[in-house]
């Protein structure tokens, strides 16, 4: 009895583990900028890095609401236009004294920029330079331009196909010997001019302030790693480390991103209701075999 007893056991510790390993399994993915994704293009490593008892998910723009002052909200690569009552969310929220941090090279984040009154603007094209790395031209290395936060400790970072910026104040710049590659050749031609290009910025607002960086890119595991040459994990750092919370846009960002039973669990992460409801269920299956156990 005691043998089948022991069998029964391992035999349910191995289907037990099993299951998570599917789980695990089934809950990543490989869309770009996901934070369930753990390949070299999403974000799973930033976000596990994230001080859990700092950082808060912002799935509804009302939420911000409740932060009147030195708290920082990151929107890492937007992806769709804001509606009128978010637009309101994110005016209100720095106004007030918060700081927000937009990381956009498509120019989705100017619709953004504009309803909180900003004069950055995220223009069109590729930055490329011959102060590159890897032989690549859109790696392009930039370097601080100011010595305010949050770029005050780096002196260069590695950008992959960053987007110039207009407007603000410049924090972080290309070198001279670097160009809009508006064709996509990765070569400098007779209609495109050398010069230096802002791709950090940053814009007082109210009593808060406006960070933009031209690349979300610095985000995704290939380039969040520690490389020595460049300051880009120190920046990300100094980033998330400021205010009293770290809230993570969930609304307007493709590190929501998820699909098949990844985008099952967001949603029940997300939805008050639904762990409630989850949670009965299980405290009622815990108590059915408690009671079949005492029988």
């Amino acid at each position: 009895m005691k043998k089948i007893r022991a069998a029964f056991w391992f035999t349910g510790l191995v289907l037990l583990f099993s299951a998570l390993i599917l789980v695990g399994h089934l809950s990543t993915n490989s869309l770009e900028f996901s934070r369930y994704n753990t390949g070299w293009n999403g974000t799973s490593q930033f976000f596990s890095d994230l001080d859990r008892h700092r950082m808060v998910e912002i799935s509804d723009t009302s939420q911000i609401n409740a932060y009147t002052s030195n708290a920082t909200l990151l929107i890492i690569a937007p992806y769709r236009q804001p509606t009128t009552e978010e637009r309101t969310a994110y005016r209100s929220f720095i106004e007030r004294g918060n700081t927000i941090i937009i990381a956009d090279d498509f120019g989705t984040g100017n619709a953004i920029l504009r309803s909180i009154g900003s004069q950055i603007s995220i223009q069109q094209g590729n930055v490329s330079s011959i102060d590159r790395a890897y032989g690549d031209s859109y790696l392009v290395i930039a370097y601080r331009s100011a010595n305010e936060t949050p770029v005050q400790d780096i002196n260069k970072i590695l950008l992959n196909r960053a987007a110039p910026l207009d407007g603000g104040t410049m924090l972080v710049r290309t070198s001279s010997m670097s160009w809009i590659d508006a064709n996509g050749d990765r070569r400098i031609n007779n209609n495109e001019q050398m010069g230096a290009f802002s791709v950090v910025a940053a814009d007082k607002i109210g009593g808060g302030r406006l960070i933009v960086i031209s690349d979300p890119s610095i985000f995704i595991n290939s380039m969040y790693a520690e490389d020595p040459r460049w300051d880009n994990h120190m920046l990300i750092r100094t980033l998330v480390d400021g205010g009293d919370a770290i809230l993570v846009d969930q609304t307007n960002s493709r590190t929501r991103d998820a699909q098949g039973l990844n985008e099952i669990l967001h949603v029940i992460r997300t939805t008050l209701i639904i762990e409630l409801v989850l949670f009965g269920v299980l405290m009622l299956v815990l108590g059915w075999a408690w009671q079949k156990k005492k029988i």
